[in-house]
């Protein structure tokens, strides 16, 4: 398990933050192959029909996760994609994800059947690994894809070896109700915060001592920040599911909390 802490940050203060942590910091592999430094994440997030995962957020529910499909770049050929399960324990993190090709995924959710087997066209449990798991939750919650969600990103490790990640996202956009096709496109994305960006610490113990400093002569505070929510708000979906969904109970919790705040 790990600890997220996640801060919005004005884009005016982008290049100030760079230069307080690059004497602590090198680039990741991925980010420093790239004439830019960044590399773009792609993410189709899955919920269920009355939304409840984003509704769990918003009521601040300890334990609760997140179902998606991510890639990176562009796509070139046999691109490489993962099915993640992200949970979070009150503050922890735990992620499992699995590795599998972009056409494989593909077929498996045209499939419908993960155990789907036709003439020599086949697969079984164990040639999918552990993507077992994440089909058991998209299937036994009924889970659609509502949402593509795009940024480029830049990432850092400490450079003295302790287990922290540094990634600063940037140009947040999203395209609502997206195919499993649809991961490698953005035409016609909508941005969310073009003047903020999400600067993220991720570390296992301890919070990097050098970057307490940091923080505070930025003035940048501690804070919820999840890009899920925050494209789902750009298109407010949030509102035509609460007016679509009301019998569902989560909506019913989140409507009673809300007039009562």
């Amino acid at each position: 398990m790990k600890y997220e802490y996640k801060y919005i940050v004005p884009v005016s203060k982008l290049a100030a933050l760079r230069e307080a942590f690059s004497p602590f910091v090198e680039l990741d592999p991925y980010a420093a192959s790239d004439a830019n430094h960044q590399y773009k994440v792609r993410s189709i997030y899955f919920d269920t029909p009355q939304f409840d995962f984003y509704f769990e957020k918003l009521d601040g529910f300890k334990v609760r996760k997140k179902i998606r499909i991510r890639g990176y770049n562009e796509k070139i050929g046999d691109d490489i994609v993962f099915l993640e399960i992200k949970r979070k324990f009150k503050e922890p993190i735990e992620k499992s994800r699995e590795k599998l090709t972009f056409d494989f995924v593909r077929r498996l959710l045209n499939s419908s059947d993960i155990n789907y087997d036709q003439e020599n066209d086949h697969w079984k449990s164990d040639d999918i690994n552990g993507a077992g798991k994440f089909f058991y939750h998209v299937y036994s919650q009924r889970l659609k894809p509502v949402i593509l969600v795009i940024y480029e990103r830049e990432a850092y490790f400490d450079r003295f070896g302790q287990e922290m990640r540094l990634t600063i996202d940037k140009n947040l956009r999203s395209l609502p109700y997206p195919g499993i096709d649809d991961l490698f496109k953005e035409e016609k994305a909508s941005y969310a915060m073009k003047e903020h960006f999400i600067f993220e610490v991720k570390f296992r113990e301890n919070f990097p001592f050098w970057l307490r400093p940091v923080i505070g002569r930025l003035g940048l505070m501690k804070q919820a920040a999840s890009k899920y929510v925050m494209c789902i708000n750009t298109h407010k979906l949030s509102e035509r599911m609460q007016h679509a969904g009301a019998g569902s109970p989560l909506i019913r919790m989140h409507n009673k909390n809300s007039s009562t705040c």
